[in-house]
């Protein structure tokens, strides 16, 4: 049985380098989040590759808000 994938975008892959300077991280914490199943990533043989998109949702999911100032 096959699966068909039907997309109306097209996915940006960057390597490890790319998605640790997009997340101003190191390359290294980077591979320790992808080792502790933090972060989504793609395997393209033995490479590690990261959409741009899924890069961009784990910095929305982590973003902290700023606290309301206390109404006196």
């Amino acid at each position: 049985m096959e699966t068909q994938v039907t997309t109306n975008r097209t996915a940006q892959l960057v390597n490890v380098s790319e998605a640790a300077q997009f997340l101003a991280v190191s390359p290294s914490t980077l591979y320790g989040w992808v080792w502790q199943r933090r972060i989504s990533y793609i395997k393209v043989g033995r490479a590690v590759r990261f959409d741009m998109a899924d890069l961009e949702r784990f910095v929305a999911e982590n973003r902290i808000r700023a606290r309301l100032p206390a109404k006196f």
